[in-house]
């Protein structure tokens, strides 16, 4: 059995790519990269530890709230993207590196309760598993993703110039 490839589109899609401006480039690979780590991030939130509601500082604070707050951010001045829990918003997830790396044996202030032990964290490695399950899948679906994007902006142009 013999399999052929046509890749004169791909080259296409390359030379209108080239031709863009950085700006424009910058988005189409954002939103590529966006598209690409969807399985990472749903399979992060999935794996991410759920704890009981209890009160903090006089606020409920909800269980799931480090669930909610993954996703992704574009890096300013670069073609990146973040992904992992977003430290602003409603839903800040700013604990969830202490969760997935643990912590040591931490002590209170010796001014109150005598410096006492307030405990340890032990780690979860929740991000890095889902990490773990999906790295394959996201490399794999970059090209692709980046292609559709840049087939998605070539039909977006023609659209204005009709």
């Amino acid at each position: 059995m013999e399999v052929t490839v046509d890749t004169s589109q791909i080259k296409v899609l390359q030379d209108f790519f080239d031709d863009l401006s950085r700006q424009d480039q910058k988005k189409i690979f954002t939103h590529g990269y966006r598209r690409a780590a969807r399985p990472l991030v749903a399979m992060a939130k999935v794996t991410a530890p759920i704890g009981r509601p209890r009160m903090i500082k006089g606020k409920l604070h909800m269980p799931g709230t480090l669930m909610r707050s993954v996703g992704t951010i574009e890096v300013p001045d670069e073609v990146a993207i973040l992904v992992g829990a977003k430290l602003s918003g409603a839903n800040k997830g700013w604990y969830g590196r202490f969760i997935e790396g643990g912590t040591k044996v931490r002590f209170r202030n010796r001014k109150n309760k005598n410096g006492g032990t307030t405990g340890r964290m032990t780690a979860s490695h929740w991000f890095e598993n889902a990490y773990n399950a999906t790295e394959k899948q996201v490399y794999d679906s970059i090209d692709y993703e980046w292609y559709k994007a840049i087939d998605m902006c070539i039909t977006r142009v023609n659209r204005r110039l009709k």
